[in-house]
């Protein structure tokens, strides 16, 4: 008996479908009353179609694009770019519109990030220059672990970093207080046969106990330890920079 389609659209499902229950071509053929050729070149272009892209919706037709009114002002735009580099949009719109523009802000400021030639990067610092066993940089990070036991724990990650060769010591602990710094710094001159001659830090309360105008406070319990090991503090504030390679490390 054979089966009754009305569409190329419903011939083609059901030679799919047919297909699919393994049913023959040539059993196909006979339900469908269609040629082998026809099936066999229905499941070629279905094959094709699985293997590269295609939609059932219609192409959108390409449209002219309208004219903008800022368009008439490309000139002008161009000018005051080339004079003020810096000219923030709103101050652009102004101007234009001064000069008879009747369209919109946000039709400027869109034109401007389309035409404003791009940022030139802004150089990295240079780090000072030091010599061997010369300065060393200490900072903490934290960071939070979550163990096999989905128990969850925030610990702080102590760096001392040597200046001039770059070499790094890292030791993990549960708090940053004065204790845990001192420790930190212990393991890393047991580590390293000794320590630099002066170390840089940020306001850590550990090290500065507060500012006064660009003079830090250090805390006193800390210069005792600083002066058993002959150690110079550099605290740094407001100098992200300062610290390049600790906070690198992290």
């Amino acid at each position: 008996m054979t089966a009754r389609w009305h569409t190329r659209e419903e011939l083609i499902h059901q030679v799919v479908v047919l297909t699919t229950q393994a049913m023959s071509r040539r059993a196909i053929t006979r339900a469908l009353g269609v040629s082998r050729n026809t099936i066999r070149k229905i499941l070629r272009e279905q094959a094709n179609q699985r293997d590269t892209g295609h939609t059932a919706l219609e192409t959108r037709p390409d449209r002219v694009p309208r004219a903008a009114k800022i368009d008439a002002h490309r000139t002008r735009v161009q000018e005051l770019i080339a004079r003020y580099p810096d000219i923030t949009a709103q101050r652009v719109f102004e101007i234009l519109r001064d000069e008879g523009f009747t369209g919109g802000y946000t039709g400027v400021k869109k034109h401007l990030r389309r035409v404003r030639p791009p940022a030139k990067p802004t150089p990295s610092l240079e780090a000072p220059v030091f010599g061997p066993g010369e300065m060393a940089e200490s900072d903490w990070s934290p960071y939070e672990l979550t163990y096999t036991d989905r128990r969850k724990e925030l610990v702080q990650l102590f760096s001392y970093v040597l200046v001039y060769s770059t070499r790094k010591f890292f030791d993990v602990f549960t708090t940053v207080d004065l204790f845990a710094l001192m420790d930190g710094h212990e393991r890393a001159f047991a580590r390293f046969g000794g320590c630099a001659a002066a170390c840089k830090y940020d306001s850590q309360k550990p090290v500065v106990l507060r500012w006064e105008g660009t003079q830090p406070i250090y805390n006193p319990r800390y210069l005792a330890f600083a002066a058993h090991y002959g150690i110079r503090p550099a605290a740094i504030r407001g100098k992200p920079n300062a610290k390049p390679r600790v906070e690198r490390s992290f």
